[in-house]
């Protein structure tokens, strides 16, 4: 009998679920609010939910369904199928969401953090496919990641692993949210993006933005993009500091676990080949000159589609390997 996973990727807003089979097919996908207004039973409620659509629209039989996935934001606890601090899901504070969902499916059940179980999901169905090691950097609000070694997941002793987003490139730089100083999250996220763009004008550089600063208007990173591609100097050089500190933020993954392939995903892959290009080229003016061996740096394929195809593929390696 074939066997089946399914994944259910936990979002502040909306809760995408869906069912794929043994070789990282989709057979269903779904997505329905996820309601955290109405408190924690009601957002568990609707997981389980999710869960089981996914599988009833998919029509398989139930008992080929191996085991669930659940991706969850924030602090979490792998070992222990906790959910410790998920940020805009306040109400799952400290909740055992693993064992809950197991209990209400029947199914066996494995937790895993958001960033972490979307970088599974390029690595056993997307740009991953093909390699055992991978580095994946998602480039959003903040920037976060994960980190496969040798078809493994990294996550380290304290669970924390691969918090990419906190690599320090600049000592003693710019203050981060989770109060480090010189975070790669702030110099290369959408959002420290467009805030490093408004302090410059601030202090007096001209920029082409200074007009819509002066008119109240908040600046996104669409905007910092826009206005390099056009050949703002304020704006480019904003732009290309990002570039250049995500490509030292890859030199020292090179480093730490010398992987095959770098994968960008999030937002701001947006940009195209003016993002893609000035990470090489600054990754290959950064790297070492004892070896030639950088890893291929490439865009993510799955899209929105990663957290929920990734938390399918946790289950599916938890059943691979017994380690639920």
């Amino acid at each position: 009998m074939a066997r089946y996973f399914v994944g259910v990727d936990l979002g502040g807003t909306n809760i995408k679920a869906g069912l794929l089979d043994e070789q990282a097919r989709v057979v269903s996908r779904l997505s329905i609010p996820a309601q955290v207004d109405r408190g924690p039973e009601q957002v568990i409620g609707n997981i389980v939910s999710a869960a089981e659509s996914a599988i009833s629209q998919a029509g398989v039989d139930r008992r080929s369904v191996a085991g669930v996935g659940i991706g969850s934001p924030g602090p979490m606890s792998h070992r222990r199928g906790l959910v410790i601090n998920p940020g805009n899901l306040p109400c799952l504070k400290n909740t055992p969401l693993r064992d809950i969902v197991r209990e209400r499916t029947g199914l066996p059940t494995t937790l895993e953090n958001d960033a972490n179980a979307a970088a599974f999901g390029e690595y056993w169905a997307g740009a991953g496919r093909g390699v055992t090691d991978l580095v994946m950097y998602t480039l959003g609000t903040g920037v976060g990641g994960g980190v496969i070694v040798e078809g493994r997941l990294l996550r380290g002793f304290f669970e924390n692993g691969a918090e990419l987003g906190h690599i320090i490139v600049q000592p003693g730089g710019r203050t981060c949210s989770c109060g480090q100083q010189g975070c790669l999250e702030a110099y290369s996220s959408a959002y420290y993006l467009a805030r490093r763009a408004e302090e410059l004008i601030a202090a007096g550089e001209p920029s082409s933005l200074k007009a819509r600063v002066d008119a109240g208007q908040m600046l996104m990173a669409e905007h910092v993009v826009e206005a390099a591609r056009a050949g703002d100097a304020l704006a480019a050089r904003v732009w290309d500091d990002a570039c250049r500190y995500l490509a030292l933020a890859t030199v020292t993954m090179q480093h730490v676990t010398n992987p095959q392939r770098v994968v960008m995903a999030g937002g701001l892959i947006a940009a195209g080949d003016f993002l893609l290009e000035p990470i090489r080229r600054h990754h290959r003016a950064l790297m070492w000159k004892l070896l030639d061996d950088g890893p291929e740096i490439i865009f993510a394929t799955l899209g929105n589609d990663a957290g929920f195809i990734g938390a399918a593929g946790c289950a599916w390696e938890a059943d691979r390997t017994g380690q639920w």
